[in-house]
């Protein structure tokens, strides 16, 4: 048998440590790199925002607080807490720690955290830790490995 077989037995523990390390390598390499492809979407937005006038700064719903009825935004919504209810915004990060139940309307939207219910967006970025649940209505799609998502997707 393989030393690099989830499935085989190792012919001693050193060879179980080093096959550990090197999946937990490769799983944290992937993670990385896809947090980074997320987060760069997210940056894209934030920087063209910030430097047109009339755009305001990201609101943030913080890791902790939660938010129920209906939230409305010409900015960035940034998510660490719970939102149960309606958002309408021009772009919304759903952080890891960040979990939305409800309607979502946006034209970027960015999910590393939880979200279920309706969602109609224009650019949807799905991160490799992300749970989606629902139906989502998009114009652009970008699911990253590990990001789980189940319901009814719709191309705009």
């Amino acid at each position: 048998m393989s030393i690099f077989s989830k499935n085989s037995t190792p012919d001693n523990s050193e060879d179980k440590i080093a096959d550990e390390q090197v999946e937990n390598y490769s799983d944290a390499a992937a993670v990385e790199e896809s947090v980074a492809v997320s987060t760069s979407a997210y940056e894209a937005v934030r920087n063209e925002s910030s430097s047109r006038p009339g755009i305001s700064k990201p609101s943030i719903i913080s890791e902790g607080f939660t938010f129920e009825g209906t939230i409305t935004s010409d900015g960035i919504l940034n998510i660490a807490g719970t939102v149960r209810g309606k958002i309408t915004a021009k772009s919304v990060l759903i952080d890891a720690s960040g979990q939305v139940d409800g309607e979502l309307n946006s034209d970027q939207l960015v999910i590393k955290g939880q979200l279920k219910g309706e969602v109609n967006c224009e650019d949807l970025n799905v991160g490799p830790l992300a749970h989606v649940d629902g139906t989502i209505s998009y114009k652009y799609i970008h699911i990253q490995r590990g990001g789980k998502v189940s319901g009814k997707f719709i191309k705009n």
